[in-house]
């Protein structure tokens, strides 16, 4: 059986989750979390880094990788096009989530979740207000632009891309940060639409019996 290592709450391991549970593959989540890596840890993560991925093949790091090879292993319920294009539209929005929307989802879900619930200290809320007011508009202008007003990042079916950014958008929802609907319209509705999927209502479930 498959095996994630890895806290469910990471965006990174979410993704993979995402990618698991679209192929129907059967898996196990060891949640390992950063701030208590196990000794050896680097033995199948030599970056140190979550999420970790082990089968009856090969044992690997890197969610983007790990769901690369999910995919070519697994090609049933594909998660990426098979049209060039639209692949490599796939894999830049994957990119772009895992790095921008991460920079000002990211610190929001760190203070609020994992300082005040996990760390058990105060937020900086200074913080997460100068994210909000001076960082995270530039990169929600960009991913509203990109919208339309139906279907998901890149056509009509989930991608990486969606998994990726629907992570982070989950994170920062679960921080308390609501997208505003009047300033971006097709993301807000974006995120309604990628919620209402049995794919993610079913980690809204989990996640919330995690953090309860």
């Amino acid at each position: 059986m498959a095996t994630v290592h890895g806290a469910p709450l990471s965006p990174f391991v979410r993704k993979v989750i995402f990618a698991l549970e679209a192929k129907n593959i059967t898996f196990d989540v060891n949640p390992v979390t950063p701030m208590g890596l196990p000794e050896g840890f680097e033995k199948i993560s030599p970056l140190k880094k979550i999420p970790a991925f082990e089968d009856d093949l090969l044992t690997i790091a890197d969610s983007s990788v790990i769901c690369e090879y999910l995919e070519q292993r697994y090609p049933e319920n594909p998660i990426y096009p098979k049209n060039m294009v639209d692949r490599a539209k796939v894999r830049w929005f994957e990119e772009y989530s895992d790095t921008a929307v991460l920079g000002v989802c990211g610190p929001i879900f760190y203070e609020r979740i994992v300082k005040k619930l996990i760390m058990q200290q105060e937020p900086d809320e200074s913080r997460v207000q100068n994210i909000i007011k001076d960082e995270l508009p530039t990169v929600y202008d960009y991913l509203n632009e990109q919208l339309s007003e139906s279907g998901f990042l890149v056509g009509e079916t989930l991608t990486t891309a969606d998994f990726s950014l629907g992570s982070n958008l989950m994170n920062a929802q679960y921080a308390g940060y609501h997208i505003d609907a009047k300033r971006w319209p097709l993301l807000a509705a974006y995120q309604e639409r990628l919620f209402a999927t049995q794919l993610f209502k079913n980690r809204l479930v989990a996640d919330k019996a995690i953090m309860s």
